[in-house]
């Protein structure tokens, strides 16, 4: 199993949305907010146990809601979500 490597998710990311990607920053911050949202939920806790679905929508809400709140940035709703669908389809090729 390879080893999580946060530029090759940022470039993961960047090549979902292709020319209408937001700035490697914004990025970032996405990359950042996904990870709050794990851990917010207890997502990043090992559990065997544990469902492994991630609620999509809920996470798009959460990152909307911060990024209206707390930055200049212009992502709309659709392209959270690709950039989420991007940074799983990427930790999902490391398994």
């Amino acid at each position: 199993m390879k080893e999580y490597d946060e530029d090759e998710a940022l470039k993961a990311m960047g090549a979902a949305l292709g020319e209408n990607a937001p700035s490697n920053e914004d990025l970032y911050q996405v990359l950042d907010l996904i990870f709050d949202y794990y851990d917010e939920n207890g997502e990043l806790e090992i559990d065997a146990e544990a469902d492994d679905d991630t609620d999509i929508d809920d996470m798009v809400a959460f990152i909307a809601k911060y990024l209206k709140g707390k930055s200049d940035s212009t992502l709309t709703t659709e392209q959270i979500k690709t950039l989420i669908l991007a940074e799983i389809a990427y930790e999902d090729s490391l398994l």
